[in-house]
């Protein structure tokens, strides 16, 4: 299988300089909204421990001072700690559209480490930054144009301009209207991936010669408080009839595409018939006008053939599902076009390997971690976080510790372990110590991240990296006299 994404090469030039001794973890959840204003408080993390036991905010059991310190992680600029009491506030405006798009929950996590003289606590914070209504829903194009057979039965449906809205849950989009008219109405519908649509209905028979032209107006309202809302107008023509419309085998389809199928991959064949002779009978396939332009960059229909192919390549990561319309129309004068509705669920494959933070407790040099020699067994060294963009087995991740039995891997929770001390250190007999974090996927094949010393950046597969653990990839662990 070839390799893609990106793993990343970590030196970690090891740990620890406390005799602090681990005690326990613990999560502590906590709400913001999104856009609060940089110095907001969202809580106080010494007051929130101390409310689940009898300790003081400020001092352990045997009085002495209780500080924290903020572990570095891939998301934590948001939000800033005071290392004094544990107070977090908003270190920088949150925009929750940029950081989550449209998923429901929004969360910040990151770690943090509360000491004193004698132990700490690690802390797992996960920050929920909730929606607020600041986007209003936009259609595509202020103005569009639809034209219409006077011999269209009623009852057709007619594929419109489906408005977006960056907010999520209520403040998504939750109804259509459209203008008072005498022979359209709308059905609002969800699609596959959660977006509402409206379709028009044909509600009474067109006559051509009583009227040929009608302006509508569509409007979409999202359900905040207050609604915002968007508006885009359809200008309808109508026109005489070609006797027979293009019919298509099946009226819908739903395909699995995998995300590493290549460009002009075939994911249907489609197929419209028209009984009519010469250029009324002839059929050509294309894309809906309300098709987004995303769908037409990642994906092409034949005119002529009707065969569905990848155009772009595809990342599950970023969408897993698409839905679509593709039309098939004959040559003849005002064609009616038939409508197929496509669903394509992308399939996630191991593309990406697990990224790995380490961050040590106590740091005097960049990239090193000190350790006093007095330090009592199971000292908390560093926190080995990891992470990994695929879903499923294919972003679970196993760690594991190499390097020398005096330290090992424990895990803190999920996808976060701690390196802590296993036996007594002489700095005497042995000063230093080179170990080796490897974080590895379930995938078939996994993908493994391996930490190594003056390396560049590189992917490669499990199999690849067998050698290398052999090798003396290697980081520092200092101890020192204490």
């Amino acid at each position: 299988m070839e390799t893609s994404g990106w793993k990343r090469t970590i030196l970690l030039c090891a740990i620890l300089a406390s005799q602090t001794t681990m005690t326990q973890t613990k999560t502590v959840k906590y709400q913001t909204f999104e856009e609060d204003a940089p110095g907001t408080v969202i809580g106080n993390l010494a007051k929130d421990i101390s409310s689940a036991s009898s300790a003081s905010p400020h001092a352990s059991s045997s009085g002495s001072k209780t500080n924290f310190r903020m572990m570095k992680q891939f998301n934590s600029s948001f939000i800033r700690l005071r290392e004094s009491d544990g107070q977090l506030a908003i270190g920088e405006r949150i925009d929750r559209e940029r950081i989550c798009k449209h998923t429901l929950r929004c969360a910040i996590a990151f770690d943090v480490v509360s000491f004193s003289k004698e132990q700490f606590k690690l802390v797992h914070v996960e920050v929920e930054v909730k929606d607020i209504n600041d986007n209003s829903p936009e259609f595509p194009r202020k103005e569009s144009s639809l034209d219409v057979s006077e011999n269209t039965a009623v009852g057709t449906r007619i594929p419109l301009d489906f408005a977006v809205d960056e907010d999520v849950g209520v403040n998504y989009i939750q109804s259509y209207q459209i203008s008072v008219n005498s022979h359209f109405s709308i059905d609002v519908l969800s699609r596959a991936d959660g977006v509402k649509y409206a379709e028009l209905v044909l509600m009474k028979e067109l006559d051509r010669e009583t009227q040929s032209t009608f302006a509508l107006d569509l409007v979409a309202m999202d359900g905040g408080n207050p609604s915002r809302s968007g508006t885009t107008r359809i200008h309808v023509k109508v026109k005489d009839y070609n006797d027979n419309s293009p019919v298509f085998d099946r009226s819908s389809f739903s395909v699995d595409l995998p995300e590493d199928a290549p460009v002009g991959f075939l994911l249907l064949d489609l197929n419209a018939e028209d009984p009519d002779e010469g250029l009324n009978g002839e059929v050509v396939y294309g894309f809906g006008h309300q098709v987004p332009a995303e769908i037409r960059q990642l994906f092409r229909v034949d005119r002529k053939t009707g065969r569905l192919t990848l155009e772009s390549p595809i990342d599950f990561e970023s969408k897993n599902t698409y839905e679509f319309d593709v039309q098939a129309s004959d040559l003849g004068p005002n064609p009616s076009p038939a409508i197929c509705k496509i669903v394509v669920q992308v399939q996630d494959v191991n593309d990406n390997a697990p990224e790995i933070s380490i961050t040590p407790m106590t740091s005097i040099t960049a990239g090193i971690a000190y350790i006093t020699e007095a330090a009592a067994r199971e000292s908390f060294v560093a926190l080995v976080s990891t992470s990994d963009r695929d879903s499923g087995a294919n972003g679970q991740v196993h760690c594991t510790l190499y390097g020398h039995d005096h330290f090992r891997l424990q895990q803190a929770y999920e996808d976060s372990f701690m390196i802590v001390s296993t036996n007594p250190l002489d700095r005497e007999k042995i000063p230093e110590y080179n170990l080796t974090v490897v974080a590895e996927d379930l995938g078939s094949p996994p993908f493994r991240t391996i930490t190594q010393a003056s390396n560049a950046p590189r992917s490669e597969t499990s199999q690849q990296l067998q050698h290398k653990l052999c090798h003396g990839d290697h980081q520092v662990v200092a101890v020192t006299a204490g």
